[in-house]
Order: structure tokens, then sequence, then C-alpha cells
């Protein structure tokens, strides 16, 4: 006799569906709440995950286990769960990543205690994307629980590598268990992302011969700046460290203060501070100033996700405008400053590198200007481009190397680097998602294009699929990330219908 799910239709699957995603309520939320408690923060541009990355990766392996799942550990770099067939030679993937980015500061509640409160999660991870990797682990266990039959395996990969653009993880998974038949990425919204952006990051840094002296030359001295934290986040903070004639010292001070006022005026959305090093030292005791600094610039900005500049404000292109226009002197510093004051001022369109442009589904090419480091002597600046045609990684890599080096920079491209994803709207894989999210929140489905980077480029036949709703707000690499109790549910419900769709008989 067959199961009593073997012949019934998806319409009938659902509610058996729904009744065990509405089970496993306090399951996810504490499972989740487990995760974000490991602080699974890689450095930027790491090869490898770190031990917090690690031991995400292990807790979630071993908690699939005790489910009653089937584990692999690759190495400690990538593992995955696995329900199914165990002969069945085609793959269904939930891509998944454990990894997430720096929290940032200015939390209502702290970044890795999963705190609950207004209906909400809150903490690093919980959109993205570890909430949406436990929600796809409670998926198949609602479809394990009903026992309905398959026709493919169905594999949560979890990686440890999304975050740094490293994606080792996936390399080192592929070359263990080759590529999957097809699959999606809980890390974007819903309907279904049929297209995304391509993403480059490019270095650019200014050195000075060993021999000169950059002290010398006129003009104020900026001794060291430090902003941003990953290129793919609007950095929210930057400071500049400087250092002043001591003949002339508080006639220069009282002169910056009265410019960073007259930069108010002409940029109200910036939020700029000059104060004595000291003071600067007393408020923020964690960064690190060079011995001989004097007087420090600080901005304040808005923290949002690289791919989305607009929802965010971009502190160090306040700080580097501000600090052109006071006309600082060409160290290792000062030069990046000018540069990024020329050549990307206010705006985050690329116009000022000769790159802006407009693709009819994925929007604009944007430029985030990420991160900030170095002093007189070494410095540099790292941009998180996200390109769509005409441009490819290639073309837009030769155009930028060429700006930087006619600016006398060293240009350094990411190897990491990808070109924009598309992915055919009548594939069967993309039927089939848009098929589970209508059942499930009675809603139409059309194919979305995105401005982020997830892992649905790291295989064919791959796209992002929730874990947003359209009309949610997109938190991730934001201070107060946080997701909705609810949404863990509907979006288990969701992949649980989607997998048995792309898997079942």
């Amino acid at each position: 006799m067959s199961s009593p799910h073997h012949d019934a239709l998806p319409e009938d699957i659902l509610p058996a569906l729904r009744e065990r995603a509405h089970a496993y309520r306090d399951a996810v939320i504490a499972g989740l709440q487990h995760l974000i408690a490991i602080p699974s923060v890689n450095p930027v541009g790491a090869s490898s995950p770190g031990p917090e990355a690690r031991a995400a990766l292990r807790w979630m392996l071993e908690h699939a286990a005790a489910l009653g799942f089937r584990v692999q550990n690759l190495d400690d770099i990538v593992g995955f769960v696995e329900y199914g067939p165990a002969d069945a030679p085609e793959v269904v993937a939930v891509l998944a990543h454990l990894d997430v980015v720096p929290a940032g500061e200015g939390w209502t509640h702290p970044p890795f205690a999963g705190a609950i409160a207004d209906g909400m999660i809150w903490g690093r991870g919980v959109e993205d994307d570890k909430g949406p990797a436990v929600s796809s682990l409670y998926a198949l266990k609602a479809l394990s629980d009903l026992a309905l039959p398959l026709r493919r395996r169905i594999r949560l990969i979890l990686g440890t590598l999304e975050e740094s653009g490293d994606w080792s993880d996936i390399r080192h998974y592929e070359a263990r268990e080759g590529r999957p038949t097809m699959g999606f990425t809980p890390d974007a919204h819903f309907p279904v992302i049929c297209g995304e952006k391509g993403i480059l990051n490019v270095t650019f840094r200014a050195q000075e011969p060993a021999a000169s002296n950059p002290t010398h030359r006129p003009g104020l001295h900026v001794a060291a700046w430090h902003a941003g934290s990953a290129p793919n986040i609007v950095p929210a903070f930057a400071w500049a460290a400087l250092s002043l004639d001591a003949r002339r010292f508080e006639p220069a001070l009282v002169s910056l203060q009265r410019s960073a006022r007259r930069f108010a005026q002409h940029h109200p959305e910036s939020q700029l501070q000059v104060m004595r090093a000291e003071l600067f030292r007393e408020r923020y005791p964690t960064e690190e100033l060079p011995a001989e600094a004097q007087v420090v610039v600080a901005a304040r900005g808005q923290e949002a996700h690289g791919a989305l500049p607009w929802d965010g404000h971009n502190a160090l292109q306040d700080l580097a405008n501000f600090l052109a226009a006071c006309k600082v002197a060409n160290n290792a510093v000062g030069r990046l400053v000018h540069f990024a004051a020329r050549h990307l001022g206010v705006g985050w369109d690329g116009a000022g590198l000769g790159i802006a442009a407009e693709h009819d589904k994925l929007g604009p090419t944007t430029v985030n200007l990420g991160m900030a480091r170095g002093d007189a002597q070494q410095a540099s600046i790292t941009l998180n481009v996200r390109l769509t045609p005409p441009h490819t990684v290639a073309t837009l890599a030769e155009k930028l190397r060429r700006v930087g080096e006619e600016a006398g920079l060293q240009v350094e491209i990411d190897p990491a680097s990808m070109n924009p994803l598309f992915v055919d709207e009548d594939d069967a894989l993309v039927v089939g998602l848009k098929r589970a999210y209508q059942l499930v929140t009675g809603r139409p489905a059309a194919c979305a294009y995105i401005g982020g980077t997830t892992y649905a480029k790291a295989f064919p036949r791959m796209v992002a699929f929730g874990p947003l709703m359209p009309d949610e707000p997109m938190l991730a690499h934001q201070v107060d990330e946080r997701v909705s109790l609810d949404s863990l549910v509907r979006n288990t419900e969701i992949y649980a219908l989607a997998l048995y769709f792309l898997a079942g008989a």
C-alpha cells in the first residue's frame, strides 16, 4: 500500500506541511538563538573560516544529525545535511551560509543575543543567513515527518565563507561532491530572483617612496585614516587624524571647525566633528590613533548593504570630500582623499569613474566606498562595485585599472569578482519555486532582479529564493537586523513545499 500522501495533490499536502511548520515554531526560534550566539564573523577577505564560523557549522550539523538526517562535515570548511533516497543520482540543493558580517555599533539589543522583542528576533544573521538556514533545516524535517516520496536527494549545503567573498568553501564542496542538479539559496527575497548584478571589489593603494618626507608638503597633514569593516557595507563611521603646526595650533583648529560648519551647510545630511585627539581617544577608546595625532575629523553616517547604497549614508565619502575641500597635503592618505573626492564625490553611480551604466532589469551599476586604511606612508581605499551589462568583470577591471594608474595609484582587483547572473524565467526550477510561493502566500509570483550577490552564482541552475517578502524591509548588514517570528514559520512552510516540488516523485 502506498504512503497516505503518495498520491496526494500538492494542494492536499500543503495543510500537512503547514501543520508541521507551525509545530516546529519553538524549535526554529531556539535553534536560531543558539546560532546567533556564535559570532561567526570572519576577517575581511578570509580564505578559510575562523573558529566561530567553524563552530557554527559544527553545531548546525550536530543539530541536524540529532533530528535524524545524514550529515557530513567537509574539513570544517563546508558541510551538508541530506534527506531523500541515498542512491538518487540527482541532487536539489539549498545553499545557505553561517558566516556573518561584523555587527557594528548602536544596536537596540545585543547583536549576538538573539533577543525577542516586539514579535521579532534580533541579531546579526537572523536574516542573512542563519534564520533561512534554520528554516530550511526544519523544512526538511517537515518533509521527513510526512515521509513524502522523493526521486532526488535534497542537500542543505552550509557554507562559511560567503560574506568574505572568497567562496573557497563552495569550491571545496564542488571538488569533493560535484555540482547539484539545481537549487536555490535563501539569501535575498521572494518571489524568485532570476538575475543578480555582478560584483567586483577593487582596492586603490597609495605609497610614498621610502626616502620621502610627506610632512614637509604644503597643506594639512593627514597622519592616518580609518573607515569601514567590510567592502560590502556602507560605512557609518570614518575618521582622519591630523597633525598641525604647533606654532599655529589653536588658529588652525578653529579654522577647521569653521570649515566643518560650512561643509554641513552645503551637505546637510553630513555629521562631521572636529575635535582634539585626546577627546577622540576618550570617546572612542577602541580606535587606534597614531602618536602624532593632534586633531581628529570624525564623520557619522548610516550603515546599509553595499548593494543598496541609497539606503544608507556614506560617512567615508563625507570625510573625503571635507578633507579635499580643506586641501590636505598629497601624502599617501591625501592622494586617496583627492582621488575619492574627484572620482566619487557624493554619488554611488560610478559616473566619476567612467563606469555608470543602466540595465533594463538589473538597474544601475553601483559603487560603495566601503573601506579606508593607512597612514602618511601607505594608505588604501576599497570599493564594492555591483556591475550590470554591458560591463563584465574583465571590461570593468580594465577601466578601473586605467583610472587608478592615471592617478599614480596601485590597483588590485579581487580575483573572486563575479559577472552578472541570469536564469531563464521558464526553467522548471523557477516554475516550481513560483508555484510553491503562490500556494503558500496566495500572492502572485513574478521574477525579480537584484543588486546583491548570493551563492546562486556558485552553480548553474541556481537562484535566490526568499527569505523576505517583497514588502518586508531588508535589514541585512545593518544595525538592528531583525525578522519577525512569524516569517520564520512562513519560510519553513514555503521551503518545504518548494523542495517537494523540486525533488518529489
